[in-house]
């Protein structure tokens, strides 16, 4: 097992209401739904557990098919999302981050909010350690490339 720690830092400012934007990323499944290569996202209890599985994804001779569960927190008060891994672990991947949203600033006005998205990812990926160096490099660079595109998919639904 090789396990591969990412963690991605950005931020996008968007013309829509900081409200508006909370409520989009505080809804656990219509926000995943931006998240490139989601398979199924399901609730598994009223308590915040969301299971997400993805496509399977191929990095020559390893496949990868992850499936997780994190446990969301909004706190509506505060413009703030969070989700950690259950304890034990939550499958193939453990994902820990935040949304944060405020009321953009400056810039020549208008308003909007600006989001402040982090997320870090330990993938499990069953590969020989033989490939570990090969696995790590590609696997960073796919997970960093569709957290960038979950944050570009969230800004085009509000606008930017």
């Amino acid at each position: 097992m090789i396990d591969v720690d990412v963690d991605f830092r950005g931020q996008i400012r968007v013309p829509a209401a900081p409200e508006a934007a909370f409520a989009l990323v505080a809804d656990v499944f219509r926000s995943g739904m931006h998240f490139p290569g989601v398979d199924t996202l399901t609730a598994v209890d009223g308590a915040g557990r969301w299971r997400w599985a993805m496509r399977e994804k191929g990095f020559g001779p390893v496949k990868i098919r992850a499936s997780y569960d994190a446990i969301y927190v909004a706190d509506a008060a505060a413009g703030r999302v969070t989700w950690e891994p259950p304890r034990g672990g939550g499958g193939d991947m453990d994902s820990w981050g935040s949304w944060k949203i405020e009321p953009a600033t400056g810039g020549g006005g208008g308003g909007g909010a600006l989001l402040r998205f982090h997320a870090r990812t330990v993938a499990h990926i069953p590969a020989p350690r033989l490939m570990a160096k090969l696995v790590d490099a590609l696997a960073r660079e796919e997970l960093t490339r569709l957290k960038r595109q979950y944050l570009e998919g969230i800004g085009r639904t509000l606008g930017a």
